[in-house]
């Protein structure tokens, strides 16, 4: 089996093609619109459930290569071939590596671009899981079982570090305290500090790091531009 390189796609706003409307569709288009992208499907029937996604634009049709493209140029940031009919899913696929577009073989994931893994949230963190296609439904069972094993005050570590770190760099510009003071604030002591004393020593804490680590960028800084004698 191929080593399969890991990736988070940002397709907030993305068009993103599904071609089939059954359960497996309308799985693929819920992770899809939590994700923000503007899904279109393409089917000659749909799963009740489509019903009640007013954001999804269906399309009853039978798959044709020409809704892949406009005017010769790909209209799809990914698609997925979806549909139940194996010989349709390998002309879905086909069609788009033709075009340069990424397709998932949602019947034969060993075949298509990428797998679409299974998914769990959890605050700011997200879980994605793959078998490499040999058994979705234990990556699933596996991500679910990761995701009630973490720990709230990692989670909620996580949250504050990204207003942390957005500080952290509009006000240190030595890149090395930088550097050292972004591993601090994701590191053991600010963990505990969240579990043992909460949320406000936390925040104490990384402004009295904070505070250091300018006033160690502006001695820096002092010091490159001290005449030589």
């Amino acid at each position: 089996m191929d080593e399969l390189y890991p990736i988070f796609l940002r397709l907030n706003a993305k068009p993103v093609l599904i071609v089939g409307g059954g359960a497996v569709a309308l799985r693929k288009t819920e992770g899809l619109l939590a994700a923000g992208a503007r899904v279109t499907v393409v089917s000659l029937a749909f799963h009740p459930g489509f019903a009640a996604w007013s954001a999804v634009q269906c399309i009853t049709s039978a798959y044709e290569a020409d809704c892949l493209a406009v005017a010769g140029a790909a209209r799809w940031t990914i698609v997925f071939a979806a549909t139940n009919n194996e010989s349709v899913n390998t002309r879905i696929y086909a069609d788009s590596a033709a075009r340069g577009i990424l397709c998932c073989r949602c019947d034969m994931p060993l075949v298509g671009d990428f797998i679409g893994p299974a998914v769990q949230r959890c605050g700011p963190v997200t879980l994605a899981v793959t078998s490499g296609g040999a058994s979705p439904g234990l990556s699933g069972k596996l991500a679910r079982q990761l995701t009630r094993s973490m720990d709230p005050a990692l989670i909620r570590q996580i949250q504050l570090s990204a207003g942390w770190r957005q500080e952290v760099l509009r006000q240190v510009s030595d890149g090395e305290i930088r550097s050292s003071l972004l591993r601090r604030i994701s590191g053991e002591l600010m963990l505990e500090t969240i579990q043992q004393a909460g949320e406000a020593e936390a925040e104490k804490l990384f402004q009295q790091w904070l505070t250091q680590a300018m006033n160690s960028s502006a001695t820096v800084a002092d010091q490159a531009t001290e005449p030589r004698v």
